[in-house]
């Protein structure tokens, strides 16, 4: 009796089982109720190209039990949701774990599931990292009918978490260090009998023990085959479901035809073998890709630890003032936590008592201790170092600010850079010459009669192999990103660090960016009361989030209404105060005629008939990196523009001081915008700094754009760096690394594609055998590795 497989997973179909679906306009057999709705799903979603194209057999399927579901529905929850669900705009992101993706044609029939869910924004399926970054709109569209929308096609999706991320890493370095050592022992064994006939000069090996040797060498082969090189036929075999051509292609046939080859020959007793070369391929292929792989861990364990610098537990204060030892992540906002010297800071929020320093490196990089006084802001993971600090949470964890830092690098990983593009491209011509350059070797060396033909053309495939290309880009640019990492920059774009390389203009907003951003009273004229004037200023600022705001919150009288306010952009603010009409602003504002001044910004207070009433002088210090960050720029021949909002003398005394090349003052969110514009049409390549969220349209507007730490979060969406903390400085050191990896890409290429140049002839003539040219190729692989492990070196 002949055994029925399930068309869907490949598993037997049990007896007295009479389930099928038609696919193909054929009956097909199903092993169980899940595999059976599964791919009805798949043939009802018009998806059954996915039954073509696919490498290996899905899933069993299990049904999903009243439990599963239960969880699955409970991820709509906000409460639980909030921990990893993102929210931007009026769109959800996150990121999903999905298991059992293996090749391109998972990542089409997820895709093309999803795509059909009204609501859902943006859907991409990374295979090799396994996980599904998704937009949606939850007005539409729940989390929970994503998921089991995943579900009906076969796939379990859950919500990423890193500690689960890298337990999946963990376990596929192991499964690669495994086949590194299968691949090494064996290849020992096989060189020890290969080097019998290489020196067996005297011709002392009878042919029954060489054929004895032969047929060993085949079977410690084996396992080298078929089990070490399996990544290598599964990535190719994906490669070409998706109708692109990768790396690994030529990799497979060079060693499947070497094998086969080799056991032909062995089986007739006559002809040449290449056991030794197959198993050395396969093990320097595995020994370069572990270096790769230690490289990436390396360049990425900076970001990827971060959530184990989050304590386990916490020291909440309760209303009774007691101490009580509870779950970190159980903290929710307006909890009061006690943080003690030594200790480190569970979750973001705000200092309500206490006077200490906090070292905050592991987000900024930066080893110096910050003064954290009450009112600060502190990060969770960061130490506190001298007093006891009293906390109030301000943030969930999943919006805590590392958390941020993770979810955001997560994010730009599954964009590729431009030149990674481009790489790309290239490869896939050059894997196509590989081919046609192999066969034709073959075909050359046939013709005229040589015996050892196919092991030329095998040499050229291996010798050319364009590995070391496909990671020219890719390795540099995840050490060049882990390099900002650890300078406190944070890429949100992964075109970033291509175009810091061709910026010629930077523009900088003034208030925050050039300068600290923290106002202070330090003189007031006036013919009145100076705190009646002052509580007036306060109560018109009331309701400004502007940095000037700030200064007068001191002064803030409750008795004092505001009314009918309205804010002038670049220019002040005017309401009525307990039924009073009152303006504040700058010179222009009022019709006030500028006052000398010594560089302290001055605002004027006026009444209905615009009779200026008092003049406050406000200072705000430059940051003590602008005058070496302006001066290394004009160095560098790159222009720069103060672009700012104020409209007073201010403005020009820090253009003044800073002596940056150009200065547009009172401009408009639209006017900014509109400045860098005209100078992108100049064919100018322009970059912007800001903080404030009138900053927003202009960050976005730039070629690439920067936002302060200490911005506001509209800011920090729209830009594509962020710095961790407000060292200005960092922008030379990251115009030098974007310098030097683009420098490191070409040296790389040059290399890959002088290496297979410098190979090709030796190898088409039949000067390369197969095992040096193994040899030749991993240690092309291992030297761009290697060479792109320089971006990590700190240059600070």
């Amino acid at each position: 009796m002949n055994q029925l497989y399930c068309f869907h997973c490949g598993e037997h179909v049990p007896s007295g089982i009479e389930l099928s679906v038609t696919v193909f306009n054929q009956s097909k057999a199903m092993c169980c109720l899940g595999c059976q709705a599964v791919c009805q799903s798949i043939v009802d979603s018009g998806l059954t190209s996915y039954y073509k194209h696919r490498t290996q057999d899905g899933v069993q399927v299990d049904e999903i039990i009243p439990q599963q579901l239960q969880q699955i529905l409970a991820y709509d929850h906000d409460e639980i949701a909030s921990e990893f669900v993102h929210r931007q705009d009026n769109y959800n992101e996150v990121i999903l774990s999905v298991e059992n993706v293996s090749c391109a044609a998972c990542a089409w029939l997820i895709e093309g599931t999803l795509i059909k869910l009204s609501g859902l924004q943006k859907c991409n399926v990374n295979t090799t990292t396994a996980r599904i970054a998704l937009t949606w709109d939850p007005v539409t569209l729940k989390l929970s009918e994503i998921i089991l929308a995943i579900a009906k096609v076969g796939y379990k999706a859950y919500p990423f978490q890193a500690d689960t991320a890298e337990q999946l890493e963990v376990d596929m370095a192991r499964n690669h260090l495994r086949r590194l050592t299968v691949a090494g022992l064996c290849t020992m064994q096989v060189m020890m009998f290969a080097f019998s006939n290489y020196f067996d000069g005297l011709n002392t090996l009878s042919d029954s023990l060489s054929e004895y040797f032969r047929w060993i060498s085949f079977l410690i082969t084996l396992p080298v085959v078929f089990y070490c090189a399996s990544p290598f036929y599964k990535n190719a075999l994906s490669g070409l479901a998706a109708k692109r051509l990768n790396m690994d292609l030529p990799v497979m046939l060079a060693v499947l035809l070497a094998f086969f080859a080799s056991a032909y020959a062995t089986w007739l007793g006559t002809g040449h073998v290449y056991f030794e070369s197959v198993s050395m391929f396969v093990f320097f292929l595995l020994l370069g890709r572990f270096f790769e792989q230690r490289a990436r861990k390396k360049a990425s364990q900076i970001s990827s630890n971060l959530l184990r610098l989050i304590p386990t537990t916490a020291n909440l204060v309760s209303a009774q003032e007691s101490l009580t030892i509870v779950p970190a992540k159980t903290l929710s906002i307006g909890d009061i936590v006690l943080v003690k010297p030594g200790e480190t800071i569970p979750g973001d929020g705000e200092v309500i008592n206490g006077n200490s320093q906090a070292n905050e490196s592991v987000l900024t990089g930066e080893q110096a201790p910050v003064i954290k006084s009450v009112n600060d802001r502190v990060y969770a993971s960061t130490i506190n170092i001298d007093s006891p600090l009293t906390i109030k949470i301000t943030s969930e964890r999943s919006d805590q600010l590392i958390s941020q830092i993770i979810r955001l690098q997560e994010q730009a990983g599954f964009e590729k850079p431009r030149l990674a593009t481009i790489a790309d491209s290239i490869a896939q011509y050059v894997v196509i010459a590989i081919l046609l350059l192999s066969l034709c070797t073959y075909l050359g060396w046939w013709l005229i009669g040589n015996e050892n033909a196919l092991w030329y053309a095998i040499a050229v495939l291996v010798a050319t192999c364009p590995c070391a290309l496909s990671l020219a880009t890719p390795s540099a640019y995840t050490c060049a990103r882990a390099t900002m990492s650890q300078r406190g920059l944070l890429l949100r774009s992964a075109n970033a660090l291509d175009i810091l390389a061709k910026v010629d203009h930077v523009c900088f907003d003034k208030t925050g960016t050039l300068t600290t951003g923290h106002f202070t009273i330090n003189k007031v004229k006036t013919q009145l009361t100076p705190d009646d004037v002052l509580s007036i200023a306060a109560a018109l600022e009331s309701h400004s989030l502007h940095p000037i705001a700030s200064a007068f919150r001191p002064h803030v009288n409750p008795s004092l209404i505001l009314t009918n306010s309205k804010s002038v952009i670049g220019s002040g603010i005017e309401g009525e105060v307990n039924g009073t009409y009152y303006r504040l602003g700058s010179s222009d504002f009022i019709g006030e005629q500028a006052l000398d001044n010594d560089g302290s910004l001055v605002i004027h207070l006026a009444n209905a008939t615009n009779e200026t009433l008092a003049s406050f002088y406000l200072s705000d210090q430059l940051r003590p990196q602008s005058h070496a960050l302006i001066a290394s720029l004009n160095f560098d021949s790159i222009s720069t523009t103060l672009l700012t909002g104020d409209n007073s003398a201010h403005a020009e005394y820090i253009a003044n001081e800073v002596q940056v090349t150009h200065l547009e003052k009172g401009q408009t969110p639209a006017q900014k915008l509109k400045y860098i514009q005209q100078k992108q049409q100049q064919g100018q390549v322009v970059a912007m700094f800001g903080d404030g969220v009138n900053d927003a349209p202009v960050l976005a507007g730039a070629h690439v754009s920067f936002a302060m730490g200490s911005g506001s979060d509209i800011a920090k969406s729209s830009a594509d760096v962020i710095l961790l903390h407000d060292d200005l400085s960092t922008l030379t050191t990251s115009l030098q690394l974007s310098y030097d990896m683009q420098r490191i890409i070409k040296q790389n290429f040059c290399w890959a594609l002088g290496y297979n140049a410098l190979a090709v002839p030796f190898a088409v003539l039949g000067y390369l055998p197969p095992y040096i040219a193994a040899l030749g190729m991993s240690l092309s692989s291992l030297i761009v590795v290697l060479n792109s492990l320089r971006l990590l070196k700190d240059k600070q």
